[in-house]
């Protein structure tokens, strides 16, 4: 039973570990914009604003999984 218990923590603790590595990379490659416009179409964007839609967004998103 308590051997249960602990593979249950293990398993929930890989996860956690997981989803946070999972999201360091992920934040490690999505770049930063200065430039003042969208990274994907060049459209000018407010303040430091990577895209100029949820469209562009999800384009840019999309492109960067098939890498």
């Amino acid at each position: 039973m308590m051997n249960d218990e602990v593979d249950v923590a293990n398993e929930y603790l890989q996860q956690m570990i997981d989803t946070a590595v999972t999201n360091a990379h992920n934040k490690a490659k999505t770049p930063v914009n200065t430039t003042g416009k969208c990274i994907w179409c060049d459209e000018p964007v407010k303040d430091t604003r990577r895209w100029c839609s949820v469209i562009c967004r999800d384009e840019f998103a999309r492109h960067a999984k098939d890498k």
